[in-house]
């Protein structure tokens, strides 16, 4: 009975994904956290299939004209996220890192929406050829999702240039969001997370939440992705919203 009083401390308040939507693989979560007066921001979960894309609004504490979207599924999500972009007035996605399951739509996102695009200068070569730099993979696990990702990496990709090339360290004031890049090389040399309000960090694939918590499993640099993992860690308490699975907090990893 401890134990489970502990792990339900240890989880952030999530409203899981639900109905028939969730069925189908892709469905758009309520807001994460009940609403507190400190809470500038609302963050919501969609889901496409096993990825996670992260909506970014204004809170009745914060209103803001528009959202942002972090990451942009995979090119099949397109319309889907097109939908959810237009109803949301998303003036920004932002990307993690450029692998065809996070970055599939962005281009078709940006040319439909006509929206600036962030990615990580050092990623840019991915986007038309996502496994021009070999991966290697940790444990068991981590060779199971290497074998399944060699097919998808393998597929040509869809060449564009992002408008904001990142290096770690720009913030988004501009658009009217208080979220600011942070270098988290490993997974892919231009790996980037995204803190929101001092409260949330979308991860990518740098942590991981599928089918339990984990530093990244398939990564480019082991050693810089032991170091991007030591960094999160040392941002104390956050809401991880990693590229797969569900939010959780931040913890030692």
């Amino acid at each position: 009975m401890q134990s489970n009083q502990t792990n339900r401390q240890n989880t952030p308040s999530v409203v899981q994904d639900g109905g028939t939507a969730a069925a189908s693989g892709f469905s758009m979560g309520k807001s994460l956290f009940a609403e507190k007066p400190e809470s500038l921001y609302q963050v919501k979960r969609i889901r496409c299939g096993n990825v996670n894309c992260w909506l970014v609004t204004g809170s009745k504490a914060l209103p803001t004209n528009g959202s942002v979207l972090v990451d942009a599924g995979r090119k099949e999500d397109f319309p889907r996220l097109e939908q959810i972009c237009l109803q949301h007035r998303v003036k920004l996605i932002l990307l993690t890192h450029a692998h065809p399951d996070h970055a599939g739509s962005a281009a078709l996102l940006r040319k439909s929406l006509r929206i600036p695009v962030a990615l990580g200068r050092l990623d840019l070569p991915l986007l038309e050829h996502p496994n021009i730099r070999p991966l290697h993979c940790r444990g068991w696990l981590g060779k199971g999702l290497l074998a399944l990702s060699r097919r998808e990496l393998a597929q040509p990709g869809t060449p564009f240039v992002p408008e904001l090339l990142l290096e770690g360290g720009e913030d988004f004031y501009r658009y009217g969001f208080s979220i600011r890049a942070i270098a988290l090389p490993g997974h892919t040399a231009g790996s980037m997370g995204y803190e929101i309000n001092h409260r949330f960090l979308c991860t990518g694939d740098a942590v991981m939440n599928l089918p339990w918590p984990t530093p990244a499993l398939l990564f480019e640099n082991g050693e810089q992705a032991a170091e991007s993992t030591a960094k999160i860690a040392g941002l104390g308490k956050r809401v991880i919203l990693p590229g797969h699975g569900a939010a959780l907090w931040n913890r030692e990893w």
